[in-house]
């Protein structure tokens, strides 16, 4: 007797999740696979809804054996390992999707900050404005200067004339 009130709350247990299961089970199945990957429209989607159908099905398939006793769970075991080695290559796949729209937007950015540096950087504020000019300026004034034209007149120098000599080699 004793043996039999430590099983029952895990028999309990047990029919409760295959009553769970059950109502799961027919969700998933009311259409056939082929109708339900015509219904979606993107690839991604559809590659899910396989995985997810063949693991389902491959673990029924191997608890039914646990259950019944089945000695030999090597097919069932291999069915499982290549779900999830496809389950593990979209996962992978979604991870480069989500690396390469990262390096796309960093390249968006980085074109952005070398625009925005080539036309001047300043967004914010015009490139000429009165701020950047104030006490930077020099005002010439109209006034005539003391002494004459001749005076800055740079004197030329003679050209001498004749034959030009060779430079000596040093």
């Amino acid at each position: 007797m004793d043996d039999s009130s430590k099983i029952k709350p895990y028999i309990a247990h047990l029919n409760s999740q295959l009553a769970n299961l059950g109502p799961e089970i027919n969700k998933f199945t009311h259409k056939s696979l082929d109708e339900q990957l015509l219904l979606l429209n993107d690839e991604r989607s559809k590659l899910d809804l396989s995985n997810r159908y063949a693991y389902v099905l491959s673990s029924l398939i191997f608890a039914y054996m646990k259950l019944h006793n089945v000695k030999d769970l090597t097919p069932i075991k291999q069915e499982l390992a290549r779900v999830k080695r496809y389950m593990d290559l979209a996962r992978q796949l979604d991870k480069n999707d989500e690396k390469q729209e990262k390096l796309e937007k960093e390249s968006q950015e980085q074109a952005k900050q070398i625009i925005n540096s080539a036309l001047g950087g300043r967004a914010s504020s015009p490139a000429i404005s009165k701020v950047n000019f104030q006490g930077k300026h020099t005002k010439f004034s109209e006034e005539p200067q003391t002494g004459s034209a001749s005076e800055k007149v740079i004197p030329k120098k003679p050209h001498s004339t004749g034959k030009v000599s060779k430079r000596e080699k040093r």
